[in-house]
């Protein structure tokens, strides 16, 4: 057995062989040395090898060796949600990952993570309903990688039963397969919605319509954020750093600068404190995006989101204004050109 350090990555692996003299490498997740020393010594990684060594490595030994390994699946969820807040992944995505794991764990009723198959998770991701959409299914397969992941870095199992599933297009309809358009905001939409608007909604609508941020970003809007010139942010779902210029005809020609000064001063860091507590409260954002959806509906505007002004900055930034990709993703938080360019329309 050996332990294996990542030049490129710092990350620790250990290597060991198996009974049938073929080497293994499993990341243990880890850049420090002690912790990556600990979970080997918990997962009993050199007593397995010492058993495979004199041929004595047979199912009755291996349960024996890591009885105590047989972790239930709602305790290795909660581990890798620890762990994943640790290595500061996003919120919304660690809740949205654990919320499809514990999914999976309730329709084929598992309770430990070694009873998992790869038939157990195929069965679950090409399940036949009709209302389940392909990108649902990879999603779905996503979540499952990065839990059985953890789960074979900590030696809870021996091999991921996610490795030999694939999701199966050929038995989904043509609905199923294709990626729903998002539509985005019109002028006329823009000026219907902020006319019937309040409260935080008007502000909120408005830093859509003129930034294309997004709506949790714009719920936790510092005051430290607004400076004379820019509206400066780091965005949660990348920790981009955004830098607006206020006095640009793109980005309002000093409008969100005088609706700034109408921002009541009820809490010394955030400008809609309430708004920040319930974007930080994973399982409770998706207030969000009901909340806007009723509101769109009395306006009988359909088939958009709040989402949808993203995609209307970047199409009326790069049609009416004639700017650059680049410039537009350097605003919007895109790491890459081709990613903006699926917002235009």
């Amino acid at each position: 057995m050996k332990l294996i350090q990542s030049e490129k990555t710092g990350i620790y692996s250990v290597r060991f062989k198996t009974q049938s003299g073929k080497t293994i490498t499993r990341n243990l997740a880890t850049g420090s040395k002690k912790e990556a020393i600990m979970i080997v010594k918990e997962a009993k990684i050199e007593e397995l090898e010492m058993a495979a060594k004199i041929n004595a490595l047979t199912k009755d030994a291996i349960v024996s060796i890591v009885a105590d390994r047989n972790i239930l699946f709602q305790n290795c969820v909660n581990e890798w949600v620890e762990y994943s807040k640790v290595r500061s992944r996003s919120h919304n995505t660690i809740y949205t990952q654990s919320g499809l794991h514990c999914a999976f764990a309730d329709k084929m009723r598992i309770k430990h993570i070694s009873s998992v198959t790869p038939k157990i998770v195929s069965k679950w991701i090409n399940e036949p309903d009709d209302s389940v959409s392909l990108n649902a299914r990879k999603q779905r397969l996503a979540a499952l990688r990065t839990l059985f992941s953890y789960a074979v870095a900590n030696s809870y199992i021996m091999k991921d039963p996610t490795a030999e599933v694939a999701v199966d297009g050929s038995k989904l309809s043509h609905k199923q397969k294709e990626t729903k358009t998002r539509v985005p905001f019109t002028k006329a939409d823009f000026v219907k919605i902020d006319k019937h608007a309040e409260g935080f909604m008007k502000y909120a609508v408005n830093l859509g319509w003129w930034t294309g941020l997004r709506i949790i970003d714009i719920s936790k809007l510092e005051w430290a954020s607004w400076t004379e010139d820019h509206l400066i942010v780091h965005t949660e779902k990348q920790d981009k750093r955004v830098k607006l210029p206020l006095d640009n005809p793109i980005i309002g020609g000093g409008k969100l600068r005088d609706m700034f000064k109408t921002i009541n001063f009820e809490d010394k860091k955030y400008c809609f404190p309430d708004w920040a507590e319930l974007a930080d409260d994973p399982k409770r954002r998706s207030r969000f995006s009901v909340y806007f959806k009723r509101f769109l509906d009395r306006m009988e505007i359909q088939d958009k989101s709040f989402h949808s002004f993203r995609h209307s900055f970047v199409t009326r930034t790069k049609m009416d204004f004639d700017s650059s990709l680049e410039k537009i993703a350097e605003w919007v938080g895109h790491s890459q050109t081709a990613t903006t360019e699926g917002y235009l329309h």
